[in-house]
């Protein structure tokens, strides 16, 4: 079995791959290393290998050393895994590793060209061209960084824990938490659909979009310019990268 380890700003995200199949995956807080660290203590006994994607490089460190006390091997993409597709970035190494696995699952699955819309920490649209070049990308802050920074700098605006409420909200609030609900879902759904529809315009008005990310289920149903929602895209990434390297090195 592969075990598959997403490490971004916020959350962690872990698979279990058997026989090419996503089985098992758990989400930790990227504050919560006991967590992640029992979790996988207590699969261990079934893991053959670990391959990691990170966009937190002490995190990164620390997990690896952890693993490595168990005995477990360890491999981290972009470090011991190069993945497959031209980088066109001015400065390659500036793309997070994690959008590159998700372009790379997106292409592999669904086929390319291919949009690729993250909804994470921050919000990445990613483009994949028909040769499988990643051409670049557009970020914007994500859904709850957001909320958290509007609430820390209006004196008079509450914190609002979306997790903790029903996603519904009418166009109109008729208090202050309905209102900042409805800015939040409508305000980055058309955002979505605004910036997608211009990658469209240049690029091609037929390129299938992808979203994925931690908060896509908020703003996903408001959408019109997504396909299709893959929440597990970065887990299957890190398998396509995993068997792309042993198909290379058999």
């Amino acid at each position: 079995m592969l075990l598959a380890i997403d490490i971004g700003n916020t959350s962690i995200n872990l698979g279990i791959f058997t026989d090419g199949n996503l089985t098992k995956k758990w989400k930790v807080c990227s504050d919560n290393l006991e967590s992640l660290l029992n979790l996988i203590e207590k699969e261990k006994d079934k893991i053959e290998e670990v391959v990691i994607s990170s966009v937190v490089p002490f995190l990164c460190q620390r997990v690896e050393e952890n693993l490595k006390k168990k005995f477990l091997k360890t491999l981290v993409v972009g470090r011991d895994i190069d993945i497959s597709i031209l980088n066109l970035y001015q400065n390659p190494r500036e793309v997070g590793i994690d959008r590159l696995v998700d372009c790379l699952a997106a292409a592999e699955i669904y086929g390319f060209p291919i949009i690729v819309v993250d909804f994470g920490t921050a919000i990445t649209f990613n483009l994949v061209s028909q040769n499988k070049e990643y051409l670049g990308g557009i970020i914007v802050p994500g859904i709850k960084l957001s909320m958290e920074a509007l609430s820390k700098k209006a004196a008079l605006l509450p914190t609002v824990n979306l997790t903790n409420l029903n996603l519904s909200p009418s166009l109109l609030g008729k208090n202050t938490i309905e209102s900042m609900l409805s800015g939040t879902v409508y305000g980055f759904a058309n955002l979505c659909d605004g910036i997608v529809k211009k990658i469209r315009k240049k690029y091609g008005e037929n390129i299938l979009c992808i979203g994925t990310g931690g908060d896509i289920s908020f703003v996903a149903p408001y959408c019109s310019q997504i396909d299709k929602i893959d929440e597990d895209l970065n887990l299957k990434g890190l398998w396509v990268v995993y068997s792309q390297k042993n198909k290379k090195n058999g």
